[in-house]
């Protein structure tokens, strides 16, 4: 088995996990290698060794940025990946009944159940929760080197009291529609930021894209969709759209974001991936 750990994630409470993790295997004479994370980018390249040299079981121990680095390095035609969530809002384990404990997530990795869930390939990259443009983008270029001293839910207010639409065109089934949004979301999995459920009806076993799409609301001002947001209660507002599809396209000229990495050098065409991360399943 092998270990890429950040332990910084999660307001560095990553060390306390990994030394739970090691317990763990430790008492039961499980081998292990433990390979820590260095700068952005790093996990992905260890990844992409570890693959070559064969290794059967990689696990991710981190949040969502650890995930996202290690899915992309990921071959799945040698190697199977288990998740350690370590993170802040450990979004991605919230919305797929990963455990938060870490003891019960290493603990269902070493029974070994094979369990295969979708994931979404964005132009040249792979994304494991939700990928979007819009207000999700600059709302993370906002909090960016601000972890202890602002939150998303907060920053995301500021941004709507200051935001512009940004103009979109979404293409799904050879039909294209032009909107002024706010953001656009392209879900797997059922929330970010931290707890708002941006797509309470994913399902990363479904083969499904889970498409949301916020537009500017008519009749308030649009820092009042928040604590419907939050909720997941926008859903069935007039100023929502929600469509599934299994490949998209969405043109606009503002940053992506993927599991809440920015990105300026892929073009917004996705597609879902049924059952292509190779995984384990929780235990019962």
């Amino acid at each position: 088995m092998e270990i890429i750990a950040n332990p910084t994630s999660g307001k560095n409470k990553g060390e306390q996990i990994i030394r739970e993790v090691t317990h763990y295997l430790n008492s039961r004479n499980i081998s292990y290698n433990v390979h820590i994370t260095e700068s952005k980018g790093h996990a992905r390249k260890l990844t992409e060794t570890l693959c070559r040299k064969g290794a059967k079981t990689i696990v991710a121990l981190g949040g969502d940025g650890t995930f996202h680095e290690v899915l992309n390095g990921m071959d799945f035609s040698t190697s199977r990946l288990g998740f350690v969530p370590a993170g802040r809002g450990n979004d991605y384990a919230f919305g797929t009944g990963i455990s938060l404990n870490p003891t019960e997530a290493i603990a269902a990795i070493v029974a070994g159940t094979p369990m295969d869930t979708d994931y979404i390939q964005v132009d040249t990259a792979r994304c494991l929760n939700i990928a979007g443009t819009g207000l999700d983008v600059e709302v993370l270029q906002h909090t960016a080197h601000k972890k202890n001293s602002i939150t998303y839910t907060t920053s995301l207010i500021h941004c709507l009291l200051h935001y512009s639409c940004y103009p979109v065109t979404v293409t799904h089934n050879s039909i294209s529609k032009e909107y002024k949004c706010i953001m656009v979301g392209v879900c797997n999995g059922s929330q970010f930021g931290g707890g708002l459920k941006l797509s309470p009806m994913s399902n990363n076993k479904d083969g499904l894209l889970d498409i949301v799409i916020i537009e500017k609301p008519k009749n308030i001002p649009a820092v009042f969709v928040v604590p419907s947001f939050a909720k997941g209660k926008h859903i069935t507002k007039s100023f929502t759209t929600h469509v599934q599809c299994t490949q998209i396209d969405i043109d606009t000229k503002a940053p992506i974001e993927l599991d809440g990495e920015i990105y300026t050098d892929l073009q917004f065409k996705a597609h879902i991936v049924a059952g292509g991360c190779k995984t384990f399943a929780p235990l019962a």
